[in-house]
């Protein structure tokens, strides 16, 4: 116990002497590094002391340094100004001959870098030196220079301006081909040089003469183009399918001297189908369904074909107006380029709508559907050329505004016209067909109202203004309810003028003839055109029905005919070959044969020479009349044919059955 408390005491002992010998090192080390300190501290302030020696004596030099950089400075740019002065005087002399030579072909850049230098000369010695000599001959200078470049403006305009090709403008008409027809006026090359002249031109000599120029130049080949074109449509240099006026089958050719539909023998009247850009897709790309046109007034086509080319045309001007002209005259440029253009495109509108007029006053109602044509093209060009004018000084939009409404105005008139026409057609005899065939009214209306189909929507547009019961309908489109409106009103004057025809016959059964002929030709012709009929069911759902009515009460009409030869073909009495006649007896029967055989020839003498165009009509009242007498007329041989009635018995049995059958097969046929 005693050792390990002495062994303890003696590791303890060695543990602290070890200590001690520990801090005597770190005090000794401390007195070093206290040293070492106090000697960095005096090196630092030495190095202190040099470095404010050096700055004070550096300073000095460094702001003598500066000021002499200053000066050399001042000395380069003073040099470099009055060599720039120097320049300027020079200037003139320099650049005068190569400015008056004007720029070379395809050194436009190079020509616009000497009028630089006279401007900047110019404007020197304005600020400088405004008296001077060199003023003068600098300003001269420029203004040559200027005049220079105006005149080569005006030579590559006239040098690469052309007219657009037909073809390509009938492309764009029609909508030939697939891709997008870009118009190229002038290459590219020459667009670029003109527009780095038109920008000196404005920016640098704040001149605008060149504008002029290029309106005028722009504005001719414009003219030019569509002349070319409508010269083309007009004298056939462009393949155009054609359209004939839409004709009634089974029906008689037109009397001469004219009527709804009057054309003179010389007369071609030509069908176009032009594919129209739709408004939104009039600057490219997207065709539209044909439109029918009708060139009953001559020049029609070309004026439509005008219409949709001319707008394009224009649309194509204003791009390349905006790729030459800077902007800031954009608007008064394009104003002055369009003006001559336009004056001519609504002077042949207004030219053509007063030629449209003259032929109206003929009754040559035709023309009304070219006028309807023109119209509709208008009307779907109207919202573009408002767009594309929109903002210009004059307000040229409402000049083809007032183009349309002239037209709205000549068609919806003449379709009241034309109403009144059919509803006050004369009904003298003279002008009455003698077979009691289908009248030119009948089949003009009828063909009239179908060839308005292709035009429904524009018509439609134009009535219903007028027609507050149309405006009033929720059950349909109102332009749908005013076109069948207008439908059915031609028709009931149509109607009541052929009564007032058929009155002027003397014959009742050439009377029922006429109005059977043309009942049936309206009802069959509405069966046929079932755009029609939906139309005109619009206001009245059973016309239809109505008309099979009349035709069926004329059918029955018709029938009367027969009365009297039926009487004679009545038997009420039958006799034995054996049996002995009175003479009374023998008289009766043979008034019956002979009564017959007059009515029958008379009949077959007179109806022979009338007309049933329609085949199925002809054959079934042939069949209907068979139907009605040759049943009769077999009685009537077979209870007196074998009777002993008279001597002579072919003197009064004149036809057998078949040879009845045969007479009455023969009806309506003036060879037989």
């Amino acid at each position: 116990m005693e050792q390990s408390v002495v062994s303890r005491r003696r590791e303890y002992e060695e543990k602290l002497e070890r200590d001690r010998q520990n801090l005597q090192n770190i005090k000794d080390a401390m007195a070093k590094s206290n040293a070492l300190s106090q000697n960095m501290a005096s090196i630092l302030n030495a190095f202190e002391d040099r470095l404010h020696r050096l700055e004070n004596s550096v300073k000095p030099v460094q702001l003598r340094t500066l000021t002499l950089t200053r000066l050399q400075d001042n000395v380069a740019v003073t040099l470099r100004k009055l060599g720039s002065i120097v320049e300027f005087h020079h200037v003139a002399d320099e650049v005068d001959q190569p400015i008056r030579d004007g720029p070379g072909v395809g050194d436009i850049e190079t020509y616009l870098g000497l009028m630089d230098r006279v401007n900047r000369a110019k404007d020197f010695f304005a600020a400088n030196n405004p008296g001077s000599m060199e003023l003068a001959n600098s300003t001269e200078t420029f203004k040559i220079g200027v005049e220079k470049l105006v005149k080569e403006f005006r030579t590559i305009l006239h040098q690469n301006g052309k007219t657009v090709p037909v073809k390509l403008m009938v492309d764009m008409a029609t909508g030939s081909g697939d891709d997008e027809i870009v118009v190229e006026h002038l290459p590219g090359r020459v667009q670029d040089t003109l527009t780095k002249i038109a920008t000196w031109l404005v920016d640098i000599a704040h001149n605008s003469e060149f504008l002029a120029v290029y309106f005028q130049s722009r504005a001719t080949l414009l003219s030019r183009s569509m002349t070319a074109l409508r010269e083309a449509v007009r004298h056939g240099g462009v393949n155009v399918p054609t359209k004939k006026p839409i004709a009634a089958k089974d029906t008689p050719q037109r009397r001469q001297g004219g009527h709804i539909f009057r054309r003179e023998p010389t007369q071609r009247p030509r069908r176009m189908s032009l594919r129209e850009k739709p408004l939104a897709q009039a600057s490219g790309g997207g065709r539209n369904a044909p439109t029918v046109l009708d060139e009953s007034v001559e020049g029609t086509y070309a004026f439509v074909t005008s219409c949709s080319v001319f707008y394009q045309l224009l649309m194509s001007e204003r791009a390349l107006m905006h790729s030459i002209i800077p902007s800031q005259h954009h608007r008064t440029c394009f104003q002055q380029l369009l003006a001559t253009p336009l004056d001519f495109f609504v002077a042949e509108g207004e030219n053509l709508n007063n030629a449209v007029k003259r032929v109206l006053s003929k009754n040559d109602y035709q023309a009304v559907l070219s006028g309807l044509g023109i119209l509709q093209h208008l009307q779907q060009l109207t919202p573009q050329y408002q767009e594309l004018l929109k903002g210009l000084k004059g307000d040229p939009a409402s000049r083809i505004n007032m183009l349309t409404s002239l037209f709205e105005n000549t068609c919806y008139k003449s379709l009241i016209e034309f109403c009144d026409y059919v509803k006050n057609d004369s009904d003298k005899i003279s002008n009455m067909p003698k077979d009691g065939t289908v009248h030119e009214i009948t089949s003009s209306t009828v063909s009239f109202l179908q060839q308005c189909m292709d035009l429904q929507e524009v018509i439609g547009k134009l009535l219903l203004p007028h027609d507050p019961s149309a405006q009033a309908a929720t059950t349909t489109r109102p332009t749908r309810m005013a076109l069948g409106s207008y439908f059915n009103k031609v028709l009931r004057v149509l109607t009541q003028n052929l009564q007032a025809k058929a009155n002027c016959y003397e014959n009742t059964s050439l009377q029922t003839i006429f109005r059977l002929n043309n009942f049936h030709f309206i009802h069959k012709s509405l069966t046929k055109s079932t755009d029609v009929l939906l139309i005109l069911e619009e206001e009245t759902p059973d016309i239809e029905d109505n008309y099979n009515d009349m035709v069926g009460r004329e059918r029955m009409k018709y029938q009367k005919v027969w009365s009297k030869a039926l009487n004679y073909l009545m038997v009420s009495d039958q006799f034995h070959k054996e049996q002995t006649l009175s003479k009374n007896e023998r008289e009766a029967i043979k008034e019956k044969f002979k009564g017959f055989n007059t009515e029958l020839d008379d009949i077959f003498r007179t109806q022979r020479t009338y007309a049933l165009p329609d085949e199925s009509l002809r054959e079934s009242i042939r069949r209907e009349n068979i139907e009605l007498i040759v049943p009769f007329y077999r009685t009537l041989l077979e209870r007196y044919g074998g009777v002993p009635f008279t001597k002579n018995p072919s003197k009064y049995i004149r036809h057998q059955v078949t040879d009845v059958e045969r007479i009455l097969r023969s009806f309506f046929d003036a060879s037989a």
